[in-house]
């Protein structure tokens, strides 16, 4: 078996389109929702992560 070094994220891209599996919480705590951004993107978006190559969608952890 060939060792891998990183654990890739499930993504990819198709006609310009770019697609990653991750998974997300939505966090609400006193009526309030959290959500977060970055200064290299223009949105707000949940916490969360990528969802690893291989792995199943029910363990995937925030």
């Amino acid at each position: 078996m060939e060792k891998i070094d990183r654990i890739k994220d499930c993504c990819f891209m198709e006609n310009n389109h770019w697609f990653r599996y991750r998974t997300g919480a939505i966090i609400i705590e006193d009526g309030e929702v959290l959500f977060v951004t970055s200064k290299s993107f223009d949105y707000y978006y949940t916490v969360g992560g990528g969802v690893h190559v291989g792995e199943k969608a029910e363990e995937a952890r925030i």
